[in-house]
């Protein structure tokens, strides 16, 4: 089958790294490539061929070469948030669908739209779309749960698949799938027990909640054919059988384990094999080409191959203790596996016991996961030859999680928390990832002191530890058995101490230099959504979902004073100016500048109501203030405002319009020329404000 080259969509030349492509008028470069959609739903859309990839990200969708690892076009950069993508068989189209619910048939050597189609029912963000074999159809899966059959041509929705009654509808298709003659459509669903927290009780919402079901509908109609307690789908070759992982009938509900498998006719309903043997949960299942043999993986780390008509266990190979192996079958019918050891990807011939060739990765490498959900992207690997360990920086660097984001004093130097693990330290000159510190924590919160310091905090199971960044051996200071709801974490500037916000609206001080608690400050009655130290820690601001705005006195714990509101607000936003003298604050339809000593009302900057300023931050002169929106459905915006204000009389000095969703944190270089913003995106924008401010 020919290889389709993707259209070379907003690359720029001299920059193979894809930093300045499809930039937003004003930024000048963009740190990271933005997460990989969250859901359930596969993050990677491979076509056949295996010579190109893309993946789905809140910016756009990437497109990678396989061979080299490197970028070569970025699509649909317009309204970004990429929700779901599917190649059609023919690798000719790609379905990708985004946010807003629209989804874009786009063919894949002219990057021309063949189809658009939109739903309007709320919360219509797509885990996942699928093509039918022919693809005249495309299947969805939204964050209610609804799977519905599209018709490409025509643009409508053909059939919504009956799932009966539910008492609550969630984001819970794990898997969606059509049979390869298009005259099924399976789903897993996980009807997940749901809960309310309701005046400090947990509650489950939907007692009676059937659990993990795999249905089979008529595509056209939408009819239930069949339904069955099972996971992990995938249809016979000849469409005629439906394997999945299920559990002991012996076992009782509340300790349901898919540790069986078990093989349905899908026309009559009918179970016809059920197989036992492994001893903890099955976590795949594949047929052979023939349909007459079906393999098992579990986390008990055995595989075993199962004949179908004899309804018995041919084969069990029990020789990759230390790790899972992800089984699948070539197309010439070999039993091959994927070996995922802490660095590397082993390609193995299960029958022979043969490691056919070892991919190295960097650690916590974006293949990992890839390579169990595409098998094939394996041997993909294989025919390109890149065996040799050699990995793009795009996909080492794939995303952070910019909030906070700090320049260091020099300048030279911008600090982000990674995705999952560790700060990023990014080189501003070069526009690229210098290293990342303590890159085998999970980060709370961190800030830089004005010496260059680093001071980190890491958070698990309510208990806190203190690094200094550039020190992996020995924390600062560790604080056990602390609150188990903690919600933000600050640390002052002045570096011996920090505070954490909590669900309860308690916020909990802590002296680093003498490794101790301090008395907590109370009076929030609901979750705490902004805490935030004065430039010389003596004082912390903190906002509430209870409405109120509140100023404290650190070193005694007593509350200063309340923000005289109008009217109960959330506080979403607040900054001190850089001499402290001056509050901002961000709430629902307006920015708002404080006196810090009396809290009188300097001055108001109205905003739409629908729109939250979360986002806040001074210049380092203190003349200006940038402010951030969160992303709103009902605004139908593209993209997010930034926008840049003159201190002393409110007047808006410009507008930024650049990423797709809510800006989390703001931050000025040090010689008031660059202001960089991180989003929910997971990058970071670097925009020039020389034009607008001055120095």
């Amino acid at each position: 089958m020919q290889d389709r080259r993707p259209a070379p969509l907003n690359i720029v030349s001299g920059d193979p790294e894809g930093i300045t492509w499809a930039l937003p008028e004003g930024a000048i470069a963009r740190l990271g490539k933005g997460i990989a959609s969250s859901g359930p739903g596969p993050k990677l859309a491979l076509p056949p061929g295996g010579v190109y990839f893309a993946v789905q990200t809140r910016i756009g969708l990437w497109w990678y070469e396989m061979a080299s690892k490197s970028p070569i076009a970025l699509w649909e950069t317009e309204r970004g948030l990429i929700g779901s993508a599917d190649f059609s068989p023919d690798g000719e189209w790609i379905a990708i669908a985004n946010w807003d619910g629209i989804l874009k048939v786009i063919d894949v050597q002219s990057g021309e739209c063949i189809a658009q189609m939109k739903r309007m029912e709320e919360q219509n963000i797509y885990a996942h779309v699928v093509f039918s074999p022919d693809r005249k159809w495309i299947a969805t899966a939204n964050q209610n749960g609804n799977v519905e059959v599209l018709d490409v041509h025509q643009g409508v929705c053909i059939a919504q698949m009956d799932r009966g009654e539910r008492d609550t509808q969630s984001n819970d298709v794990s898997r969606l799938e059509f049979s390869s003659d298009g005259k099924f459509l399976a789903a897993t669903v996980q009807n997940p027990k749901i809960y309310s927290f309701r005046d400090g009780e947990r509650k489950l919402v939907n007692p009676h909640t059937e659990g993990t079901q795999t249905y089979v509908w008529h595509p056209e109609t939408g009819t239930p054919i069949v339904k069955f307690t099972g996971s992990k789908l995938t249809f016979s070759p000849d469409s005629r059988l439906l394997a999945g992982a299920a559990a002991d009938a012996a076992m009782r509900n509340d300790d349901r384990v898919d540790r069986c498998v078990s093989v349905w006719d899908v026309t009559t309903g009918e179970r016809i094999a059920h197989f036992t043997g492994h001893g903890d949960w099955v976590s795949s299942v594949a047929f052979s080409p023939c349909g007459e043999f079906l393999v098992s993986s579990s986390r008990d780390k055995s595989l075993r191959v199962w004949d179908v008509k004899k309804g018995a266990q041919k084969m069990v190979y029990t020789d990759f203790e230390e790790s899972w192996v992800e089984p699948f079958y070539s197309l010439e019918g070999e039993l091959l596996g994927i070996v995922n050891t802490q660095n590397t990807i082993e390609v193995w011939n299960i029958e022979c016991h043969e490691k056919l060739y070892t991919l190295e990765l960097p650690p916590r490498s974006v293949y990992a996961n890839w390579f169990k959900k595409f098998p094939q992207l394996a041997i993909a690997n294989k025919k390109a030859e890149v065996g040799d360990g050699h990995t793009s920086s795009t996909l080492r660097e794939f995303a952070c999680y910019p909030d906070p984001v700090m320049f260091l004093p020099d300048g030279a130097t911008l600090a982000a928390k990674g995705y999952r693990m560790g700060v990023v330290l990014w080189n501003v000159g070069h526009k690229q990832a210098r290293k990342t510190l303590l890159e085998d924590k999970r980060i709370a919160s961190f800030t830089v002191l004005p010496c260059g310091n680093m001071l980190v905090g890491t958070s698990r199971d309510g208990n806190v530890t203190v690094w200094d960044a550039e020190k992996h051996d020995e924390p600062i200071a560790e604080f056990t058995e602390q609150t188990q709801s903690g919600w933000r974490m600050v640390f002052a500037p002045t570096g011996d101490r920090f505070a954490v916000g909590s669900r309860e609206g308690t916020i909990y001080l802590y002296d680093l230099k003498h490794n101790e608690k301090l008395k907590p400050l109370t009076g929030h009655t609901d979750l705490t959504w902004s805490v935030l130290f004065s430039p010389d820690g003596k004082r912390l601001v903190s906002g509430s979902s209870d409405k109120t705005a509140r100023l404290w006195d650190v070193a005694s714990g007593e509350q200063i004073g309340t923000f005289p509101l109008d009217e109960p607000r959330i506080l979403m936003g607040v900054a001190f100016s850089p001499c402290g003298n001056v509050i901002a604050t961000g709430m629902f339809g307006g920015l708002r500048l404080w006196c810090a000593e009396t809290l009188t009302m300097l001055l108001e900057i109205p905003q739409p109501q629908t729109q939250k300023p979360y986002a806040l931050a001074f210049s380092p002169c203190g003349k200006y203030l940038a402010s951030g929106t969160w992303w709103r459905r009902e605004e139908q915006m593209e993209k997010m405002a930034i926008r840049l204000w003159e201190v002393a009389t409110g007047e808006e000095i410009t507008t930024l319009w650049g990423h797709p969703t809510d800006i989390q944190s703001l931050a000025f270089s040090p010689d008031n020329t660059l202001l960089a913003s991180g989003s929910h995106d997971c990058t970071i924008l670097l925009w020039d404000v020389k034009p607008f401010i001055s120095s």
